[in-house]
């Protein structure tokens, strides 16, 4: 192996050098670092000045609609609970005693279950009922509020109620998590594993997002790179001199080692950049506004903590790890591509193996549970789905070590398989000149 490796290190010093100080890689690297440094920042500060301006300039008129709504709400006497959900767990009856500690509301709260027809019938014509409505959509719950028929209460006291509603439903997790944080009778809380649980899963939704949609695009640009600094010296005709010092498996590894590592300098300072913006601008419009509600900033809250404490640092590293290893799959699959093409205007045809290998496993990892962390579990062990699907599960510990160490070893087998493979093909086609071969003639090439 140490044989077929020689003249690696000249090959990956000299394409890593030369790649870098390309101008277009410099001022593509540079003017996005400055704009995903620049951006977020300014829009967050921008958008907390303008909501501060506005809230400023309005004052009285805004108290006044509080007010509005706070005494409207004391017309409201009874609420009539209607869950229509699978599991029925909706649980209302703390809502009085919050109505009270909050706004000093005397309210009732009538359980009917999933009789729709009869509380609305009940209350027909009521001047002191709403209706609470709950309904399931896959995972996740909405409550509506409902004014009964005939009824003297307007949508304004409907639209003041929701605001209370809404803080009871954030407490639950019901609005906006699936599963949720019920209360009993006595007011201990149940369900406790089943929200966290839902919190994990949504963690890891966005982590498994970011991962596949970062590696899809990184591979989609830099493979292509790879092919083609691969096929480069073909028609340069300069392969023969390099083949006499250097072996092939070298000249196919020490490119697309130092492509790839390009690459995912020029990611992670895009990556870093963004990282003190958004850091920068939080404290920014928290220095503003301290008690901000922007989306951003309360997602950012969120994430925090959700995720507090289960990021390890041997979690991050073989996470990362991980990562890295597939970016330098797919970049040898695309070195194949190269290897088969014997002048740049053949590599679309050529890299036609990279690319379905790569939309099937983006697709597979989307359509197959992955991006929730439901994927079976025999896709941790396909190379090409497990650096798509893994790196969350390990970031989060749902994997454990002897897995992830396993699923990285594959990894970096079916990687160096594909490199000697190519390197073998780089070879064997060095004074080939014609049409892009077919497989079957490839695989008795690979076979000797």
């Amino acid at each position: 192996m140490k044989e077929q490796l020689r003249g690696f290190s000249k090959i990956f010093s000299f394409t890593f050098s030369q790649h870098v100080k390309n101008k277009g890689y410099k001022n593509s690297t540079i003017v996005i670092a400055l704009l995903c440094l620049l951006i977020p920042a300014i829009i967050m500060v921008g958008i907390e000045m303008k909501s501060s301006g506005e809230t400023e300039a309005e004052p009285s008129k805004e108290e006044g609609v509080q007010q509005e709504y706070a005494a409207d709400l004391t017309s409201v006497k009874k609420i009539i609970a209607v869950d229509l959900s699978k599991e029925r767990e909706a649980d209302l009856s703390q809502l009085p005693a919050v109505a009270k500690e909050a706004m000093n509301l005397d309210i009732t709260v009538s359980d009917y279950g999933d009789d729709f027809e009869k509380a609305r019938n009940d209350s027909k014509g009521t001047g002191d009922t709403l209706l609470i409505v709950t309904e399931q959509h896959g995972r996740e719950y909405t409550m509506s509020i409902v004014i009964p028929e005939d009824s003297g209460l307007s949508e304004d006291v409907a639209y003041g109620f929701d605001n209370l509603l809404m803080a009871y439903a954030d407490g639950l997790s019901v609005a906006s998590g699936g599963s949720a944080n019920y209360y009993d009778v006595d007011g201990g809380q149940s369900g406790e594993d089943d929200s966290m649980s839902g919190m994990d899963s949504m963690a890891m939704m966005i982590m498994s997002y970011l991962n596949v949609m970062v590696l899809y695009f990184f591979v989609l640009i830099y493979g292509q790179g790879v092919a083609n600094s691969v096929v480069m010296e073909k028609s340069s005709k300069l392969m023969e001199n390099f083949l006499v010092s250097v072996k092939p498996t070298a000249i196919v590894l020490g490119k697309l080692a130092a492509i790839t590592a390009t690459g995912i300098l020029q990611l992670f300072s895009w990556i870093f950049s963004l990282a003190i913006s958004f850091a920068v601008g939080t404290f920014a419009v928290k220095s503003i506004n301290p008690e901000t509600d922007m989306f951003i900033i309360q997602l950012f809250s969120f994430l925090k903590e959700v995720t507090s404490g289960m990021f390890s640092p041997v979690n991050c590293i073989m996470a990362m790890l991980v990562v890295m290893s597939g970016m330098l799959l797919y970049c040898a699959l695309a070195a194949i591509g190269g290897a088969m093409a014997s002048k740049a205007e053949d590599l679309s045809s050529a890299n036609v193996i990279f690319t379905l290998v790569l939309v099937v496993s983006f697709i597979v990892a989307i359509y197959g549970g992955g991006l929730d962390g439901e994927a079976k579990p025999w896709l941790d062990w396909i190379p090409f789905t497990s650096v798509m699907i893994t790196p969350s599960k390990i970031l989060m510990g749902a994997l454990p070590l002897w897995k992830t160490i396993g699923s990285f070893a594959v990894t970096l087998a079916t990687t160096l398989a594909a490199t000697l493979a190519a390197g073998k093909i780089y070879k064997s086609l060095a004074l080939y000149r014609g049409e892009i071969l077919k497989p079957s003639t490839l695989i008795k090439m690979l076979r000797g």
